[in-house]
């Protein structure tokens, strides 16, 4: 029986980035203090912190209230035009269903671009979400002031 060849991952297009949650050189932040902050700060417009969901197909459940939605699939290459927006925040936290993966990957590479344009740390730095969409849900998935639960075709239940 002849072997499958092992499939790429999609991340091998891009680079690697040189930031990682393995080496601790990526910030991290429980879901506990998001909650902390999203409550000190619950108006969208005047928060200094930013959201960045990059689940793509596995978007289903759940998602923190306030997030937006940037597939890791395509946050690579249009990163570019990404980082005079994202760089507003003071803290961009990213993450994916278990912040093991894509989140990390995603921050990563936004850390990485934030460090060639000279983008101090003070002024926008990225953030990896501790235990993704999965630990947010487990702590506070019944809570609607912070989440907001999907139903089937994605309708806000």
């Amino acid at each position: 029986m002849a072997q499958q060849p092992e499939e790429t991952p999609w991340h091998a297009a891009f680079p690697t980035p040189s930031r990682s949650l393995s080496d601790s050189s990526l910030a991290t932040i429980s879901a506990q203090k998001l909650r902390s902050k999203v409550e000190q700060q619950p108006e969208l417009s005047k928060r200094d912190f930013l959201v960045v969901d990059v689940r793509r197909t596995d978007f289903e459940d759940a998602f923190i209230k306030g997030a937006i939605n940037l597939p890791a699939h395509s946050f690579y290459p249009t990163l570019p035009s990404l980082l005079p927006i994202l760089s507003r925040y003071r803290s961009v936290i990213f993450h994916c269903q278990s912040s093991s993966g894509r989140g990390p990957r995603c921050a990563g590479w936004y850390q990485d671009a934030l460090d060639e344009a000279n983008i101090p740390n003070e002024q926008s730095q990225a953030v990896v979400l501790t235990g993704g969409i999965k630990a947010w849900v487990k702590a506070y998935g019944e809570d609607e002031s912070v989440t907001v639960k999907l139903g089937e075709n994605g309708r806000k239940v």
